[in-house]
């Protein structure tokens, strides 16, 4: 059971910070890789108050920016001293390092088991999901775009990051990540497929 006055603190302080990052950061997102990290963290023997923390914080960086935003992550943790009256000094470290280490471009393998369980949870393999996130982004980093140059980004990007030979890595093997992956696989090697899924949220996102 995750400690509820955590819970209070975490849900009225810190996720409602994420309304003013861009469409993929907003706490939809946070509240959904929270859900994941929990559900990945039934088959380990670790502390679900960390886990929910790390998850709760691992993209509250982007407040400075989205260029090294998981070390921003970190030195929020490191700074918050509401959340050292939950955790020990040990546990803040593993905390702020679990957020760090949970880029899906991490030239490095994640330090702990925690920043393992972030980084499985933050890939969110939903094919749907990922595709929304990422047209989210370009809309609202690349504002002047039409919408073939929104394709082309977000076509490439999404190959690029999660195609076969993709920057994704996988560390404990979660299995809805391991079979959804093979899903997003199938749909970039078909470009119209691709498309025709692209074409109904981009039309969605725009009549908002």
């Amino acid at each position: 059971m995750i400690n509820q006055k955590l819970v209070e603190y975490i849900e009225s302080k810190i996720i409602p910070q994420y309304k003013a990052y861009d469409g993929a950061h907003q706490p939809d997102h946070v509240y959904q890789v929270i859900e994941n990290s929990l559900d990945i963290a039934k088959n380990y023997d670790v502390n679900l108050d960390i886990v929910y923390a790390v998850a709760a914080y691992h993209d509250i960086g982007l407040k400075f920016g989205r260029q090294g935003h998981e070390s921003s992550s970190r030195k929020i943790i490191e700074a918050d001293f509401v959340l050292k009256t939950f955790f020990n000094d040990n546990e803040i470290k593993t905390i702020g390092q679990a957020a760090e280490d949970h880029r899906a471009s991490l030239p490095y393998e994640p330090r702990s088991l925690y920043g393992k369980i972030i980084s499985e949870a933050d890939r969110d393999i939903n094919f749907e999901r990922l595709l929304s996130r990422t047209i989210l982004y370009s809309l609202d980093h690349y504002p002047d775009y039409v919408k073939e140059d929104t394709f082309q980004q977000v076509y490439a990007h999404m190959k690029e990051k999660y195609g076969p030979s993709g920057r994704i890595k996988l560390w404990l093997g979660y299995e809805p990540n391991v079979q959804n992956l093979k899903t997003v696989h199938e749909i970039l090697a078909d470009e119209t497929a691709f498309r025709k899924a692209f074409e109904l949220l981009y039309t969605k996102y725009n009549n908002i």
